[in-house]
């Protein structure tokens, strides 16, 4: 991992936040939004210890598994991503094959083209990323 300020995650949040902006979100802008929220739990995290520096001495921070930060935040149950997502089901030779993931894996879902179902779908997850960036919003400064 390399050393990232804080200074340089608010302004990742600001950016990442602003280009996931769409009136028709495909994965690309949810993965944006995903990783705006990223950035800003982690710049809050750091502010919140005094830390300047994102690095592989900040001890938890380094998945991608939004809810471990928020949960280091205490923030709200109402801003925690499903634990268990549910994926489009894989078609093998053997027949149609459950998939699911955990929250922190949801970056991929989007960056590899997939997309989550009932009874978290990705407008449910883009719903509950934009309280977490509201939240950050209020925090960040």
């Amino acid at each position: 991992m390399i050393p990232i300020t804080r200074r340089e995650l608010v302004k990742a949040w600001v950016e990442l936040r602003q280009a996931s902006n769409a009136m028709n979100r495909a994965n690309p802008h949810r993965l944006l939004l995903f990783y705006a929220a990223e950035c800003g739990l982690k710049a809050i995290y750091l502010k919140d210890n005094n830390a300047d520096v994102l690095d592989e001495h900040t001890i938890g921070l380094k998945s991608h598994d939004l809810n471990q930060v928020m949960d280091k935040l205490k923030m709200g149950k109402e801003y925690r991503l499903p634990v268990s997502l549910n994926l489009p089901q894989l078609r093998t030779a053997g027949g149609l094959s459950p998939r699911k993931c955990g929250s922190g894996s949801l970056n991929q879902v989007w960056r590899y083209g997939s997309k989550c179902e009932h009874p978290a779908d990705d407008t449910h997850l883009e719903a509950t990323l934009e309280k977490v960036n509201e939240w950050i919003a209020g925090e960040i400064r």
